[in-house]
């Protein structure tokens, strides 16, 4: 039995085909899910959901928390918990976000300790990530390009900082330009 009028095409009538192969009360409900998706389908499922960071090189695990994560993050797009959601999933969820970074009251509060930059870019709407381990010059620059498809337009990143935990002088790490000695400008 077809649905289809007399005169469909061969094409037409061998996708019905197809088709009916399938069961579509489970097929369709689990195409539409990061985590039961069919891998190889996983890069058009994360398309059709709009995930803005994507590499193929990353394991399955964070392609399907990636996808599961697109809508929670397009619904707080330009917020704070947008950024730290990104931050999240590249691996440092224990990262400070420091907004307004550009300004300064000056009623003795602020220390003078080279944390800070005067001039240049002294707007209200910069933020910095101060981050718990270090990270490479380019998955910095990996997660300064996630950051922006979810910041919003007037807030700039300035910053990555780890000099908190800064890389040891034990001969393991070469600095030849993949690592800084603490602090990412951007």
């Amino acid at each position: 039995m077809t649905l289809l009028p007399r005169n469909s095409t061969p094409l037409e009538r061998n996708l019905e085909k197809t088709s009916l192969r399938f069961s579509h009360d489970a097929l369709i409900p689990s195409l539409w899910n990061g985590s039961t998706c069919p891998k190889p389908l996983l890069p058009w499922l994360a398309w059709a959901v709009s995930v803005d960071d994507w590499d193929s090189i990353w394991s399955e695990e964070r392609k399907r928390e990636a996808i599961n994560e697109a809508l929670t993050i397009h619904e707080h797009k330009g917020t704070p918990s947008a950024i730290k959601r990104i931050l999240a999933m590249h691996g440092h969820a224990d990262a400070t976000y420091i907004e307004r970074t550009g300004y300064f009251r000056y009623d003795g509060k602020a220390k003078f300790n080279g944390h800070h930059s005067y001039g240049g870019r002294t707007m209200w709407a910069t933020f910095k990530l101060i981050l718990n381990r270090p990270i490479s010059i380019a998955n910095a620059r990996a997660l300064q390009s996630a950051i922006e498809g979810v910041r919003r337009n007037c807030c700039h990143l300035v910053k990555i900082d780890y000099r908190e935990a800064a890389w040891r002088y034990d001969g393991t790490i070469k600095f030849n330009g993949t690592y800084t000695y603490g602090v990412v400008n951007l």
